[in-house]
């Protein structure tokens, strides 16, 4: 997805920051589909950035499709 930018993870979450889109709007849009995510958009250093902690295949599969939605 290129409107976002994922940062190298080494835990189970991903940190990734929303490029082009309102982090706020993808956040709320996400909480809409039942995708609930860590908006950490509101701490120093991490403007724009949500984390999501890896799941299951469906879990994440859900994760992604909700996502792609978003930013679409």
């Amino acid at each position: 997805m290129s409107d976002i930018q994922v940062y190298p993870s080494e835990a189970n979450f991903l940190l990734f920051k929303v490029n082009d889109k309102n982090v706020d709007d993808v956040f709320s849009q996400l909480l809409a589909s039942n995708i609930l995510i860590k908006n950490l958009s509101h701490q120093a250093g991490l403007a724009d950035c949500l984390r999501v902690t890896v799941g299951t295949e469906a879990e994440n599969q859900a994760f992604v499709n909700a996502l792609s939605e978003a930013l679409n």
